[in-house]
C-alpha cells in the first residue's frame, strides 16, 4: 500500500479503492463522519448485527476510539443502481494494539486484527488475501513480534500463519441444594452497583492479566458489558445486570462478577454470567460460593472458563461443573521468531533447534533456543546445523503461549521429529507453568 495523506490505495487488487483511516465524528454534526458510518454499516452485516440506533453507532464509535482502533475499508469501483449505497464498504479490516502476557507477567505489546469481513457479492476477488499480507508485513516492519486475532471461522486464518494458542470453555453449574465447596471460603463478597465496575474492573483485570500467560489487556466494550451499559445483542443498555466484588485482607477489591438472571421463561432458573475476573484463588472460590448462593436459581452458565479451571476440584461434586463446548480463543501469527520466543519467559534451561516453514516469507529459518532457565537467547542457525523439530509458522503459535504440546502435534503430524525425544524435549521448554487464558475476544 502507498500513501497519500490518509487515503492508501492498494493496486494488487483492480477495480478496488482501499482506504486507510481513524474512526472519527463530523465536527459539524457531532454524528459519526460518513467514513466511519459505512465502515460500521458493512461490519454490521458481515457479523450479522442489527442496524445501529444513532445512539448505540455513536457508542461504538466512541468504542473503537478510546481503543485506538485502525480502520481499512475496500470499495468497488463500479456501481450499480439500486445497490447499497457506494460509501459502504464491500470489504473491512482493522487492527489495534494492545499489551499481552507472553509469560511470567512480562507484558508485550501486539498487534491485534479484527472487524474482517468481506461481502459475499465480493468473495474470491482477492481482497482478503490483499488486506491480511499487507497488514501483516506493515506490522513485522513496525516491529510487532506477533500478531493475534479470534476467529469467527476456524478454517480461515492458519492459511496466513496464525496458529491456536489459548482456547475457551463453555460450563454449566449446577448450584440446586447440596452444592457444596470442599474448603470453606473466605467469603468476603458483597453486591455493588454495576457502574462501580466501571473504575475498578480495569484495575482488577490488569492485575489479573499478570497472573495468565496469553491474557491481554482489554477492549472498551468489555468494561461496557460489565457495568451494564451495553447489550451487545441490542446495542442498548442492559438493566438487568448485577455485579459483586471480592475484597481481599486489607479491604481491596481482588475480584469480581457481573452477571444477569436469564429469565422465568428459562428451565431451571439460570444465572448467566457476563464477566468473571479473579486475580487470587481465594476471590475465584468466594466469588463462585456467591453465585451458588443466589436464591430462585439453580444453574449458573459461563460461556469463557479457563481450560484449566480449578472450579470442579473445588466442589464435593465436581460433577456439578458441566463442559458444554470448547472453542479456540486466540490466533498467534509470529512475525518475528527471535524477537517473539526472546520477550517469554523460559523455565526449562536447554537447547532446541527449530526449522519453521513460512509460506509468506516473513518469519520462516532455522533457529537455535538456549535457555538457561529464565531467559532465552535465539540465534539463526546455518543450513549445516540440524534441526530437533520441523514445524510451521501457525504450530509455532499455537506453542508459544504454552497452550498446545509438541507431543501431540507431532502425533497429528504437525511437527517433524527430526531427533527422537525432541517433541517431549520441546514441551517442558515451552512450558510456562499454567495453562494460557485470556478471557477475551476482539
Amino acid at each position: 500500500m502507498s500513501s497519500d495523506g490518509d487515503v492508501n490505495y492498494c493496486w494488487g487488487v483492480t477495480n478496488y479503492r482501499f482506504e486507510n483511516f481513524k474512526p472519527a465524528f463530523d465536527e459539524s454534526t457531532g454524528a459519526p463522519d460518513e467514513r466511519t458510518q459505512g465502515y460500521f454499516a458493512s461490519t454490521s452485516v458481515g457479523f450479522h448485527d442489527v442496524r445501529s440506533t444513532e445512539d448505540a453507532l455513536k457508542n461504538r464509535v466512541e468504542r473503537a476510539i478510546a481503543d485506538g482502533r485502525n480502520l481499512t475499508a475496500v470499495y468497488a469501483q463500479q456501481e450499480y443502481e439500486h445497490a447499497l449505497d457506494a460509501n459502504v464498504p464491500v470489504a473491512t479490516f482493522a487492527w489495534f494494539e494492545k499489551l499481552v502476557n507472553v509469560g511470567g507477567g512480562r507484558l508485550v505489546p501486539g498487534h491485534l486484527i479484527t472487524w474482517v469481513t468481506v461481502r459475499p457479492t465480493h468473495r474470491r476477488r482477492g481482497l482478503l488475501r490483499s488486506l491480511m499480507t499487507t497488514d501483516l508485513a506493515e506490522a513485522k516492519a513496525d516491529g510487532y513480534p506477533f500478531a493475534a486475532l479470534t476467529a469467527t471461522e476456524g478454517g480461515i486464518y492458519s492459511r496466513f500463519g496464525f496458529g491456536v494458542a489459548t482456547w475457551a470453555h463453555s460450563i454449566e453449574v449446577d448450584t440446586s441444594p447440596g452444592f457444596k465447596m470442599v474448603h470453606e471460603p473466605d467469603r468476603r463478597v458483597e453486591m455493588c452497583l454495576p457502574s462501580e465496575l466501571r473504575e475498578l474492573a480495569p484495575k482488577i483485570y490488569s492485575e489479573f492479566m499478570r497472573t495468565s500467560p496469553g491474557a491481554m489487556e482489554r477492549q472498551q466494550t468489555y468494561i461496557e458489558r460489565a457495568t451494564g451499559a451495553l447489550n451487545t445483542d441490542t446495542g442498548e443498555a442492559d438493566r438487568g445486570v448485577r455485579a459483586a466484588l471480592h475484597f481481599d485482607e486489607q479491604g481491596e477489591a481482588d475480584g469480581y462478577v457481573s452477571y444477569k438472571f436469564a429469565g422465568w421463561s428459562k428451565n431451571p432458573p439460570t444465572i448467566e454470567l457476563i464477566d468473571f475476573v479473579a486475580v487470587t484463588d481465594a476471590a475465584y472460590a468466594s466469588l463462585w460460593s456467591f453465585l451458588a448462593a443466589i436464591d430462585l436459581s439453580t444453574r449458573v452458565t459461563f460461556g469463557e472458563s479457563a481450560e484449566d479451571s480449578p472450579l470442579p476440584w473445588l466442589l464435593t461434586d465436581s460433577r456439578r461443573v458441566r463442559t458444554v463446548s470448547t472453542e479456540d480463543n486466540i490466533w498467534i501469527r509470529i512475525l518475528d521468531v527471535k524477537a517473539a520466543l526472546e520477550a517469554r519467559p523460559w523455565y526449562v534451561p536447554g537447547t532446541l533447534v527449530l526449522e519453521i516453514d513460512d509460506s509468506l516469507d516473513l518469519a520462516g529459518g532455522r533457529y537455535t533456543i538456549t535457555s538457561d532457565g529464565e531467559n532465552a537467547v535465539v540465534e539463526t542457525a546455518s543450513d549445516s546445523t540440524p534441526a530437533d523439530l520441523s514445524l510451521g509458522i501457525a504450530e509455532l503459535g499455537s506453542l508459544y503461549f504454552g497452550g498446545a504440546d509438541p507431543v501431540i502435534l507431532a502425533r497429528a503430524g504437525r511437527i517433524d521429529e527430526n531427533v527422537p525425544g525432541a517433541a517431549v524435549h520441546a514441551s517442558s521448554m515451552f512450558n510456562l507453568g499454567r495453562m494460557p487464558y485470556s478471557p477475551n475476544g476482539f
